[in-house]
């Protein structure tokens, strides 16, 4: 075909004296993608900005060249074959879904590209106005999305609305002892034991209407069924998002907790055994304890009036460490029990709270507390909560070691937690002591007022079995020390369960 052959079919957007010739001109100029006029016989009569741009070529290099020049060489042949069929039968068209066409830049670089066809008539002819989308970027975020879920530690599906799978990873497949090509394009209710696969078509078509990133089975164990037939705990969470087309998509995240599962288990056992073991030991031990105090009792009673001051001293002594004994035997009751969690949520006036300590707890002549309640109401356990805090009251005057001083008690809102701060200006804890007096029979003396060196061991099981966490720290430059306790606001009963 020669130039005269090239200028009689070519439409006429230049020069063509029609306004909505003109404004079709001025449009396809000033798109944001590529855009060309191409004629039947694949020459190019008009660029805009966009595709010179994308492509690297100037507009001089692309009038009336031929369209293959913009092609990989290895789809040339089949593209000819293409643009026959186009003009036969031409028809609006986007090219490039679901498959991978690319164009060549002048550079020789391959670029992956999608393709809007639109035909043209005029003065008998047929043109096609070809729109071009560079997906380099899009396909590089994809690669990364992918990159992404394939590295993950744990399983990863994409599904479709359908709930098809489009996606997975190496670590899915091994928790569930499939490849990839056997999940791909199959329901996801192969992955669930037959009992629920009814109800969780339902769920999906639930979280559809209303999709939110959440995670499943909050409060229940979730199971996924193996490819060979054996079921295992995991945990699920969901995230929705749209593919590159706009359809509706779910990432899917999904955990196999079997071993944390069997590890909580142990724990429960572990824990239960040594409840049961604290409760026996404590039985076995208070018998002789007993015992050995009411012969004691007996002893003195026999002696009372012939007893050598000494030995009356030494038998005084022995009574107060079996009343010790006693006391560290209770103690441990009281810490095994602190692992367990009531049940029984009430809102609690902070102030009635320190009323009904107070009851229990003398207080000396010569001691003042102070209270800063900013915060009135809590919802919580009472119990747990009033034996921490009168265990670190009752430390606070216990300890003292003057005829007079001041405990401060403060308690104000943090977020969702209740936060207790009890201070004294006694003789203080040595800094190097603060990481271990939280433990099982740890004291800071070794007096007769020393305690056992359980409370706060228990005062901290149960903080923490509640959600919170409890400190200390130095008044530092003044004397004494300060005590944090932070409580959950709102202790749900169904948290619990």
């Amino acid at each position: 075909m020669d130039h005269t052959e090239v200028e009689d079919s070519r439409i006429d957007l230049p020069n063509s004296p029609s306004r909505d010739e003109f404004f079709l001109k001025q449009l396809v100029t000033y798109l944001p993608m590529g855009a060309m006029v191409v004629n039947a016989n694949t020459r190019i009569l008009f660029v805009n900005d966009s595709l010179i741009d994308i492509l690297g070529y100037s507009q001089e290099e692309l009038l009336n060249a031929d369209i293959d020049m913009l092609l990989p060489e290895e789809f040339r042949d089949k593209h000819k074959n293409f643009i026959q069929h186009f003009f036969a039968q031409p028809r609006k068209r986007q090219m490039g879904l679901g498959q991978a066409l690319y164009a060549r830049k002048k550079n020789g670089e391959h670029i992956p590209i999608e393709i809007g066809l639109n035909p043209i008539q005029q003065n008998g002819h047929t043109f096609v106005l070809a729109t071009l989308i560079d997906l380099t970027a899009r396909q590089r975020a994809n690669n990364m999305f992918q990159r992404s879920i394939e590295s993950a530690p744990h399983g990863i599906l994409a599904v479709d609305a359908g709930g098809i799978i489009q996606l997975t990873n190496s670590a899915l497949c091994q928790a569930f002892g499939y490849s990839a090509e056997e999940l791909i394009n199959q329901s996801m209710d192969m992955l669930l034991p037959h009992r629920y696969r009814e109800y969780h078509g339902k769920l999906r078509d639930t979280f559809h209407q209303t999709p939110t990133p959440r995670m499943m089975g909050v409060g229940r164990d979730l199971t996924a069924l193996h490819k060979d037939g054996r079921e295992f705990p995991v945990e699920i969470g969901l995230s929705p998002f749209e593919d590159e087309t706009g359809n509706n998509m779910v990432l899917v995240s999904l955990l196999d907790i079997t071993k944390r599962k069997r590890m909580e288990q142990d724990l429960k056992e572990t824990n239960t055994n040594l409840e049961e073991f604290t409760y026996v030991a404590s039985h076995d031990l208070r018998s002789p304890l007993r015992g050995i105090a009411d012969l004691l009792e007996w002893i003195k009673e026999d002696l009372d009036s012939g007893l050598i001051p000494d030995v009356k001293r030494n038998l005084d002594r022995i009574e107060v460490r079996i009343e010790r004994m006693e006391q560290l035997i209770d103690n441990l009751l009281t810490y095994a029990k602190a692992g367990k969690v009531e049940s029984n949520t009430q809102q609690i006036d902070v102030n009635k709270l320190l009323d009904d300590i107070f009851e229990l707890i003398p207080i000396p002549k010569g001691i003042t507390v102070t209270r800063d309640i900013k915060l009135k109401h809590l919802t919580s356990t009472s119990t747990p909560l009033e034996t921490v805090i009168r265990n670190l009251i009752s430390n606070a005057i216990k300890h003292h070691d003057r005829d007079t001083g001041n405990i401060f008690i403060h308690c104000v809102a943090e977020n969702n937690l209740c936060h207790f701060s009890i201070s004294d200006d006694g003789p203080g804890i040595p800094e190097a002591a603060f990481s271990r007096i939280f433990r099982l029979f740890q004291t800071v003396t070794s007096n007769e007022r020393s305690g056992t060196g359980i409370g706060l061991s228990v005062s901290r099981r149960l903080v923490e079995t509640h959600g919170g966490r409890i400190s200390v720290e130095a008044n530092t430059p003044q004397r004494g020390v300060t005590f944090h306790v932070w409580w959950p606001r709102f202790l749900r009963k169904d948290t619990h369960d």
